[in-house]
């Protein structure tokens, strides 16, 4: 019946067609049929990993796989992180340090300029003792540069130079060796 149709239908029609069924049962004859073909095509089955083992095989080959490489990535990028922060705090530490060894030099330096003035207006032991203070931390920088960088020839003959005079009886004998360095 389309919306074109004007025809009007009989009471005995309309009864007729309100006393169908709006469902209509499928005989278990069709539904056997049904099942068999699905089976026998493969789209339906009651154990499908009794059937295909090699696609459950497979699928927990994937899986491991996929598990596995998750851990491996984790790991890595965790692994990247502690190095590159370690590496990032080693850096800060040795600039600290280089920052710290300016400002001792820095020190050692106004210590013997406020050391020289006075030594232009006293004649007394303080001076000598402020000299030979400076000298044994002189000495023990240049050993401390010695250990650093232990091929760097101009190091090794301050240590030396400062080495012999400190064993020398006298202050005197050091200005009569003439001391070369070579590079």
């Amino acid at each position: 019946m389309t919306s074109d149709d004007h025809t009007e239908l009989t009471p005995q029609e309309e009864a007729a067609f309100a006393a169908l069924s709006r469902q209509r049962a499928a005989s278990d004859v069709l539904e056997e049929r049904t099942v068999r073909t699905l089976r026998a095509r493969g789209f339906l089955s009651s154990r499908p990993w009794v059937r295909r083992p090699l696609v459950v095989a497979v699928g927990v080959a994937a899986a491991a796989v996929m598990f596995l490489s998750g851990l491996a990535t984790g790991q890595w990028l965790g692994t990247q992180t502690v190095t590159r922060s370690m590496a990032d705090a080693q850096a800060a530490s040795a600039m600290e340090r280089a920052v710290a060894v300016q400002r001792a030099g820095s020190a050692y330096v106004r210590a013997l300029e406020a050391l020289t003035q006075i030594a232009d207006t006293s004649t007394d032991g303080a001076v000598a003792q402020g000299r030979e203070a400076a000298l044994t931390a002189l000495y023990a920088a240049v050993n401390e540069l010695v250990l650093l960088a232990p091929d760097d020839p101009v190091s090794v003959t301050l240590r030396d130079v400062l080495e012999w005079q400190r064993q020398s009886p006298s202050a005197t004998q050091l200005t009569q060796v003439r001391n070369v360095v070579w590079f």
